[in-house]
């Protein structure tokens, strides 16, 4: 229909069946693209080619068999990132519903803003922790021909939207923030397990051969405890697996706790500036700290590209918009209760009226009368 619309409309067109030219090996939840097949078959077509523009179909695949698959979820925008590859493209751009990849989730910190440039490792950090705008699938055949993504709404096509590439030309420390709930905390802790080899491959191995999904790990240097983090609904399946393993050491009493904490989210803090500037990580910590927000567990690998924390769930919607606001400078609310609007209150509200404005521009202080 559309291959139709642009040539009626006078713009020379093709349409391409992408069953035709695309070859995948199906799996369980994503598909493997045979790249050597597939560049063959579409430059087999391109020979044809006679127009400047090509409508291809998305989400449809061919198994090497010839029978019709589909690239599972996300597969539209796969397509568009796999196509990019095999036709050489200068630049990808997935048309979405939002102005592009933003600095948080804005249904919970409506200060969120935009974000204008940022690297293909800072996307697909901020896509694993939830910023649902591109899939980190997506990016892995524009990564590896290093074309940009442009992220942009279809609603708003006014706006830039975000360029994704392998190196972000921005200079911010920290580009987002995102939170993961349902989550669960697990904890082991045993005399038995310091210095002794093989204790976090049995550990991690034993949650593997059961398909329970580790999302976050954190280990002290005196290797007493190994606390992870896993989705909620496997919290019991994660007991009792980990208890199965180490049945001998939990008899023996070198194993002495394995705690199980529900109602977790993780926060994190995503950028590739973070390792070239001193204190980030204070700063983070400090402003979890002042929003009264207890962290139960921390993790942070040596590229220094993203802090992971594991707070109450509870506590998830308050600590993003604390992180935000301290990197961001985005408005600190302050919420102000008047008892008795008199003499003295009701000149109080006449100065709070003539400063607010200059207390939000020159200090990002945001005080609300309720």
């Amino acid at each position: 229909l559309l291959n139709a619309h642009l040539n009626a409309t006078g713009i020379g067109s093709s349409w391409l069946d992408a069953r035709t030219v695309l070859t995948v090996e199906p799996g369980d939840t994503s598909v493997s693209v045979d790249w050597e097949r597939s560049k063959s078959q579409t430059a087999e077509w391109l020979k044809e080619l006679k127009t400047d523009w090509v409508v291809i179909t998305g989400f449809i695949a061919s198994t090497p068999d010839g029978i019709p698959t589909t690239l599972k979820r996300n597969g539209s925008d796969f397509s568009a990132s796999i196509f990019g590859k095999l036709l050489e493209a200068g630049a990808i751009t997935i048309w979405t519903d939002v102005d592009g990849v933003l600095s948080a989730d804005p249904r919970l910190v409506p200060e969120a803003v935009v974000l204008e440039d940022v690297s293909y490792q800072e996307a697909t950090e901020l896509a694993y922790f939830g910023a649902k705008v591109v899939h980190p699938n997506t990016m892995a055949p524009a990564i590896e021909n290093k074309i940009p993504i442009w992220i942009r709404n279809t609603f708003n096509p006014s706006r830039p939207g975000t360029r994704i590439r392998e190196k972000s030309g921005s200079s911010r420390m920290v580009k987002g923030f995102a939170t993961v709930d349902g989550m669960a905390l697990v904890n082991v802790e045993g005399t038995g397990m310091i210095g002794v080899p093989g204790v976090a491959n049995r550990l991690f191995g034993a949650l593997r051969e059961v398909g329970v999904s580790v999302v976050m790990i954190s280990q002290a240097s005196s290797e007493h405890s190994i606390c992870f983090a896993i989705p909620e609904a496997q919290a019991a399946l994660a007991r009792k697996t980990v208890e199965r393993a180490f049945f001998a050491e939990i008899h023996h009493g070198q194993i002495q706790m394995i705690d199980v904490t529900e109602n977790c989210s993780i926060l994190a803090a995503v950028g590739d500036n973070m390792v070239d500037h001193p204190g980030v990580a204070g700063k983070f910590f400090s402003a979890l700290g002042k929003a009264r927000v207890n962290i139960r567990a921390i993790a942070q690998g040596s590229s220094e590209r993203n802090i992971s924390t594991v707070i109450d769930r509870a506590d998830s919607r308050k600590a993003l918009r604390a992180v935000h606001a301290a990197f961001y400078l985005s408005n600190q609310t302050i919420s102000i209760g008047i008892i008795g609007t008199g003499l003295i209150g009701g000149t109080f509200l006449d100065q709070l009226k003539g400063q607010m404005e200059t207390l939000r521009k020159e200090f990002k202080i945001d005080l609300r009368v309720r």
